[in-house]
């Protein structure tokens, strides 16, 4: 009896020491339009809204530290699923690259988002 007490016990310590996990409904109206992380770096997320002819929302990245303007961006697809930004960037060579965030925070000028491993990004509404 002793030692399922001492289980139970160190159990829930166990469970009660994991970090909570903020994840807020995303507003896929606000998301859209031109952002730039706040991190030392010009990097540039643009979120256009959905697109009816291929039934998707579509957008562009670029980095300006590295010499890339817009319009010379890597382009993207990106959706809403179960609170969940899923972007789907894809290069010149039909390859993919798929990336999950969970929003921390939004409004109309700001968000911030968590990747899996999670690392934050806050980015500004250009």
């Amino acid at each position: 009896m002793g030692l399922l007490l001492a289980f139970l016990v160190g159990s829930f310590c166990l469970t009660s020491c994991q970090p909570e996990t903020i994840a807020i409904n995303i507003d896929e109206d606000l998301l859209v339009g031109t952002w730039y992380a706040m991190d030392n770096t010009r990097e540039f997320w643009r979120f256009d809204g959905f697109d009816a002819t291929d039934s998707i929302y579509k957008g562009e990245t670029w980095d300006e530290s590295e010499d890339v303007q817009e319009g010379e961006g890597t382009k993207f697809n990106w959706e809403v699923k179960n609170n969940q930004l899923q972007i789907d960037l894809y290069g010149e060579m039909g390859q993919h690259a798929y990336y999950d965030y969970s929003f921390t925070a939004q409004s109309a000028t700001s968000f911030t988002w968590k990747d899996l491993y999670g690392n934050s990004r806050t980015f500004i509404k250009k």
